[in-house]
């Protein structure tokens, strides 16, 4: 096999985030074993019908079920009928802020008469998450929420509570994906609020016939400092971002020196087919941006972003910004 030559004489970056180990479909012309570089662009993003025409109901989601519940149309009337069902989506909750806690109880006290289905924290839950006294400083600060979620049976009954790991909390370091956080720290907020799940990162959510994935990472920034060269400004860095990702297939399109990944889960951090929803909790600010049929949320820094959060209506696939500053 002959190596090929390459002369880049690059006039032309279509939209996204190049960084190395990305995919890239080159464009140019091949003459005396030169292959001539004009334009770079991403392979095109293949939507979930088209994946799903090819490979019918297998499920590539996960769960028990051998077929793709995303196929029932059972669930999919059911998911369509209950328009009260909502998805209170907040980054970086630090327990271990005042500041925090007292807008969550002003949240609590907010939904108490309509309990939303699903609360998805995600971390950090700590503010200054390094320290000796980490673990136990982190205890104290899930016993203040069971605290004020026990003051609502309204919304301690009736909702959901999933937790997701941030990169700062304890656990291993900056491998991907993380486990969620020990049982011991979990176990006493468990007993007490027995609809929490204290889950992976990313982690995966199957609401009726929606497929939904959760990522804590500050991916936006990562990928940005990591570009070989920075997008034009025909797009903002959310669009390109989002482009980036679904194209390539990958949570983490990345070199491994950068964001390391256990090999044996690679398949977690995966995007194939494309789902209908990808949380990506991320200091960033917030962005709502629909691409492929796939929506893609990141809530923003709940403390830095003035208290803001997102709600999802999965019935109508809508999101609501909210904003808790001034309360």
């Amino acid at each position: 096999m002959n190596p090929l030559n390459l002369n880049t004489i690059l006039h032309q970056f279509h939209s996204g985030l190049y960084t190395e180990s990305c995919f890239v479909l080159a464009e140019g012309w091949y003459e005396d074993s030169v292959f001539h570089v004009t334009a770079f662009g991403f392979p095109p993003i293949e939507p979930s019908s088209t994946t799903r025409a090819y490979y019918g109901n297998v499920n590539f989601f996960g769960g028990p079920s051998t077929t793709a519940v995303k196929a029932s149309a059972k669930l999919k009337q059911l998911e369509e009928e209950n328009e009260d069902a909502m998805f209170v989506i907040v980054s970086d909750m630090w327990l271990d802020s005042v500041e925090v806690l007292e807008k969550i109880q002003t949240m609590f006290s907010g939904y108490s008469a309509m309990p939303p289905t699903c609360f998805i924290f995600c971390g950090n839950f700590s503010s200054a998450p390094y320290g000796k006294n980490q673990v136990k400083s982190l205890k104290e600060s899930l016993k203040a929420l069971a605290d004020l979620i026990c003051e609502h049976p309204s919304i301690q009954s009736s909702s959901r509570f999933v937790f997701v790991p941030g990169p700062e909390d304890p656990g291993p370091s900056t491998i991907l994906p993380r486990p969620p956080l020990a049982e011991h720290i979990t176990e006493e907020f468990r007993h007490r609020v027995p609809f929490s799940v204290f889950t992976t990162n990313p982690c995966r959510i199957q609401y009726c016939s929606q497929e939904i994935v959760v990522i804590r990472e500050d991916l936006v920034n990562k990928m940005c400092r990591n570009c070989v060269r920075l997008p034009s400004s025909n797009l903002d860095i959310p669009s390109h971002f989002v482009k980036t990702i679904l194209s390539q297939g990958h949570l983490t399109p990345l070199p491994l020196y950068v964001s390391p990944v256990y090999w044996a889960y690679d398949y977690a951090l995966r995007v194939y087919p494309v789902p209908d929803a990808i949380i990506f909790a991320d200091k960033y600010d917030p962005f709502s941006i629909s691409n492929s049929d796939c929506l893609c949320i990141n809530p923003g820094s709940f403390p830095r972003s003035g208290f803001s959060f997102k709600v999802y209506y999965p019935s109508n696939r809508m999101v609501e910004d909210s904003k808790l500053q001034g309360l």
